[in-house]
């Protein structure tokens, strides 16, 4: 239900303007849910981030949305067209562990990478709950 504002008090929010490469966005502990608006340029890629990716995969930390001149592959998990808000409930990751924050409880993705999707670069707000 697009439409109608979460029911929560945001945990974090976060504003990166023309986002042209890749960045890397470390969620809160306690998020089990995001909110994400691509506002102006092309649109936006977003992909969920292992938290045991480690410096030997390529690309490293970072999301591709079209196949670039190295050969390196697109990896995207969701696209977000211009102007659009899309709501997203954190994916598990991992089996979770005993005792923590809701995140880590639930074993849930800690972070996700970013990154415009054409040669216009998009704002992106994030709202995490």
């Amino acid at each position: 239900m697009q439409q109608f504002p979460a029911p929560y008090k945001a945990v974090v929010v976060t504003h990166k303007p023309n986002c042209a490469s890749s960045s890397v966005l470390y969620l809160n502990p306690d998020t089990t849910h995001i909110e994400i608006a691509a506002n102006g340029g092309q649109g936006i890629a977003i992909r969920w981030v292992p938290s045991v990716e480690g410096a030997g995969a390529t690309p490293f930390m970072s999301v591709v949305a079209a196949t670039s001149l190295l050969g390196i592959t697109p990896n995207f998990d969701h696209v977000i067209s211009p102007n659009t808000v899309r709501r997203f409930v954190i994916p598990k990751a991992t089996m979770g562990q005993a005792a923590g924050q809701a995140g880590s409880v639930n074993g849930l993705y800690v972070k996700m990478a970013f990154i415009n999707t054409g040669t216009t670069a998009s704002s992106i707000l994030a709202t995490e709950f």
